[in-house]
């Protein structure tokens, strides 16, 4: 039996080129250290012995931070593919497929991932062909898959209110069944940090 398969997308912490949204209220070098928290925390919460683990980097793995985090919670470096969020999101969730029947994709944002979260979408995966942990801001913190369709991210807006709204209407046009989580939130903005700072 194949293991189940989690896959964290995370970006190389440079300052000004993470975070944008937040650095505009407390700066680039602030808005950095506050990325690499939450990657921290990302992996923290997520790793489990209970299923493989993976973290998909971009523009590369060689960074420092990035290497001493595999390291630490002994998960593998993979490195991005080119094109859009959508066409990342599915390479990769593709190439989980090759090794694991259930594949889960979280980003770096929600500091309330958990792994009762990520067990439950692996156990949506049982009966569904994707599940999505939706956001309170529209789009979506988690998606996992046992099945995929090279259409399942077309015409979808990414960071918009309806972006999880486009993507459910994808999968209805390919034919592929969903489940849908409890809603959980992220950190885009300075509200964003100083409630995730309220209950850390």
């Amino acid at each position: 039996m194949r293991p189940n398969l989690l896959q964290i997308f995370a970006k190389a912490p440079v300052s000004g080129e993470v975070k944008t949204r937040l650095a505009a209220d407390i700066g680039d070098v602030d808005a950095c250290e506050v990325y690499k928290e939450l990657l921290s925390n990302t992996l923290k919460n997520g790793v489990s012995k209970d299923w493989q683990s993976e973290m998909w980097c971009t523009p590369d793995d060689q960074h420092p931070f990035l290497k001493k985090l595999s390291e630490q919670y002994k998960v593998s470096r993979r490195i991005q593919y080119d094109g859009s969020l959508g066409q990342r999101m599915l390479s990769a969730l593709q190439h989980g497929q090759i090794k694991a029947q259930k594949v889960v994709l979280i980003g770096s944002d929600c500091p309330v991932m958990s792994l009762d979260t990520i067990q439950a979408a692996f156990n949506a995966l049982d009966t569904y062909d994707v599940v999505f942990s939706p956001a309170e801001d529209g789009g979506y913190v988690l998606v996992g898959c046992s099945r995929t369709s090279e259409e399942m991210f077309e015409e979808v807006e990414w960071s918009v209110a309806e972006t999880l709204e486009q993507s459910m209407s994808a999968l209805k046009r390919c034919g592929l069944s969903y489940q849908l989580l409890p809603v959980l939130w992220d950190v885009d903005t300075l509200i964003d940090l100083k409630r995730w700072q309220g209950v850390s």
